[in-house]
């Protein structure tokens, strides 16, 4: 006894760092056979912290209370390690075993005790109790290697295996070095310091995984931990605080074996206090460890494959929003749930499953600072039932109608990184654990990409409702275009009547004119009310031309029409050609001046087709060409035309594999040219 009253400082420091481990160990670990033997375990540790000799004297190290201590410490790392084995196999120790173990406890804990009242004189030699201790060593690693290959070992047991795989391998090289080298002071003094270090990943095992013993957890290490975490923030860590403590020692002269152990007891004692009073520490350790060092509760693969699936599911009777609910309520177990969406003033529910509202609209305002707390912080609010601590902060936020939801589970934030789109919420009937980090990464993530796919899909349908009212503005803007020719016809009847109505070749060609109007407006109406009719016959493009021209032969200046090579049949709908010729025509006729020339040339050859309207009017420039001549809706006319002539006529161009081609200087004069291929098809032959 009386070697532990001339114990230095250190060595009570050190013991103190069992003792704030055992009181972690009372209050962290929930399984009483574990409780037990870690308990028994540290406090033997903490007599041993201030038992071991500070030199390596042979003496000493036969003293047989040091020698039957370390026996108690090596056979309580062997129970513990053996009750955390046991645990994984979800099974009792055998009762060989059992009784094996606490004898051999029994009597090395009487021999002690015995050895502190009366001496006991060294039974054998140094060597003798090292080859014993290393095979107690030997043994502690066999186990150790069980619990960290068992499949259903938890993660604080993993953890506890490699602290204690640690403290056997130093001990096997220590005493396998004083065995071969006789003196290993070095060595023999870190012993004790390794120890307290090691204390300090025990207790944070048991402050973060206590309440987890029976998860079952897959030890890894990932990339970034190795490539850049480990290589880069730990060795410049240790330099800078080797280089700190350098510094410190040298200025003050103090032994660096006596300040490294102080620095390390305080710091560890320190740090085992603070995070067990430190909940916000803790788990923001727990996230990064579990990101690093363990396997993913999920296969982010196989989800975001089966999200992909689900939103990809080809399901005409469902749209988005009923697709992008059921996802959700498929991902994550759900009972059922509802998505509300973004409106003008309130967030408004599009979509439910097992959920029903009565006598109650559940809306909520765009401003809401349940709204303001999804959309800025991306929270995921569990429902009260369900909630943690942390959750409760902001819970207060919900909304009342929120309560009247059976079974409610959680609130989904779906932000797409611009604005929060709207949000979903899912219910479970069982009851279900608070959300990990895992749970609320993949929740997040999942939003995000239900958010853009809705975005994507009210874009597409706001695209197509546009195209719609584009096509049905197109429409009704070249049937007042027709009409306008139509009422031009009917207008220069009226305009001759007064004049030759008494003239029956007058009257019947206003009847025929009248009766071709009305031909024309009865195509015009099945087109308008988006009905399709075969209006493809076959005719000749010479004569084509010439009635073109024949229709604005009244027109000054009176068009020339050159006409060379085999006649062309067509098969294509003859009253649009019509009309865009008569179009191209119309349109020289009002750009040129009465004294000017409009020339018409029509040229078959080398299986080509070349219409060529030619005038010499006002012209136009090479950036209304580029810009705006093709584009329906501008016009040079002004107030007397729509500006969709020259884009009608391409387009019919293009409908026979043709090309429009336009040449034209201001002030000088237009040309208009349309290619069309022979035998391109069907529709295009020679027939001489």
């Amino acid at each position: 006894m009386e070697y532990y009253s001339g114990l230095h400082m250190t060595s009570w420091l050190s013991a103190c760092v069992e003792i704030a481990l055992l009181f972690t160990i009372i209050i962290k670990i929930p399984v009483k056979p574990i409780k037990v033997s870690f308990f028994l375990c540290i406090l033997i540790s903490a007599i041993w912290h201030v038992s071991i000799p500070n030199t390596l004297d042979k003496h000493e190290v036969v003293n047989m209370s040091f020698m039957l201590l370390e026996g108690l410490r090596y056979i309580s790392w062997i129970i513990l390690l053996t009750q955390l084995l046991m645990l994984a196999q979800n099974a009792t120790l055998p009762f060989r075993w059992s009784i094996g173990l606490y004898s051999c406890l029994g009597i090395f804990c009487a021999a002690f005790i015995y050895s502190l009242i009366s001496p006991i004189a060294g039974i054998a030699n140094y060597s003798f109790w090292f080859y014993i201790e290393i095979l107690f060593c030997l043994f502690g690693i066999v186990i150790c290697e069980q619990l960290l290959r068992h499949d259903h070992s938890s993660r604080m047991s993993k953890l506890v295996s490699l602290v204690a795989i640690t403290l056997f391998s130093y001990d096997i090289i220590v005493f396998v070095s004083t065995l071969i080298f006789k003196s290993q002071q070095d060595l023999w003094q870190a012993r004790g310091f390794i120890s307290s270090a090691t204390s300090l990943v025990l207790a944070l095992s048991i402050i973060f995984y206590g309440q987890l013993l029976k998860e079952k957890s897959r030890l890894k290490l990932s990339n970034s931990v190795i490539l850049f975490s480990t290589s880069l923030s730990i060795v410049g860590s240790f330099l800078i605080l080797i280089a700190l403590l350098g510094s410190i020692v040298n200025v003050l002269n103090i032994s660096w074996i006596n300040a490294s152990k102080i620095v390390i007891y305080v710091l560890t004692i320190f740090t085992i206090v603070a995070l067990s009073f430190s909940e916000k520490i803790r788990l923001k350790i727990i996230v990064w460890t579990s990101k690093h060092f363990f396997m993913h509760k999920y296969d982010y693969k196989e989800q975001w494959i089966k999200l992909d699936a689900l939103l990809s599911k080809n399901n005409t009777q469902k749209n988005c929003y009923d697709k992008s609910l059921i996802t959700m309520i498929s991902l994550f177990s759900a009972s059922g749930g509802g998505l509300w969406i973004k409106g003008q003033q309130f967030y408004s529910l599009v979509a439910t499953k097992n959920i029903s509202f009565e006598n109650q609209l559940p809306l909520e305002e765009n401003q809401s600072e349940f709204i303001q707390t999804l959309e800025k912080k991306d929270w995921i609010f569990q429902v009260n039932k369900h909630a943690n601590s942390h959750d409760m902060q902001y819970n207060a936020l919900l909304p009342e109608w929120l309560s009247h939801i059976q079974h409610s589970w959680i609130v989904v934030p779906l932000n797409t990184g611009v604005e929060l789109i709207g949000f979903i919420i899912l219910c479970k009937d069982s009851s279900s654990t608070a959300l990990t980090w895992e749970d609320l990464d993949l929740l997040k993530l999942t939003g995000r990409q239900i958010a853009s796919y809705i975005s994507k899909e009210q874009a597409a349908e706001k695209l197509n409702h546009n195209q719609q009212f584009d096509m049905f503005n197109k429409i009704t803007a070249f049937a007042i275009h027709d009409i306008k020719n139509l009422i031009a016809q009917q207008a220069l009847v009226v305009k001759n009547a007064e004049k030759y109505k008494h003239h029956p070749e007058f009257i019947d060609d206003a009847i025929d004119t009248i009766a071709t109007s009305v031909n024309k407006m009865d195509k015009l109406l099945i087109k308008l009310q988006g009905k399709s009719a075969n209006e493809k016959t076959q005719f000749s493009l010479h004569e084509l031309l010439l009635e073109a021209v024949e229709m604005n032969a009244q027109g000054l200046p009176k068009p020339k029409v050159t006409i060379s090579g085999p006649n062309i049949a067509i098969c294509s709908d003859k009253d649009k050609l019509l009309m865009t010729i008569n179009h191209l025509i119309k349109n020289a006729q009002d750009a040129t001046p009465n004294d000017g020339n409009i020339d018409i040339t029509l040229l078959t050859e080398n299986k080509e087709v070349w219409l060529t309207i030619t005038d010499t009017g006002c012209g136009m420039d090479a950036n209304f060409i580029k810009n705006e001549l093709f584009q329906p809706f501008k016009s040079t006319k002004h107030d007397k035309g729509m500006g969709i002539g020259v884009y009608q006529i391409k387009e019919m161009v293009n409908s026979l594999n043709g090309e429009l081609l336009v040449e034209s200087t201001p002030n000088v004069g237009s040309k208009f040219s349309i290619f069309i291929p022979i035998n391109q098809d069907e529709n295009i032959l020679v027939i001489n």
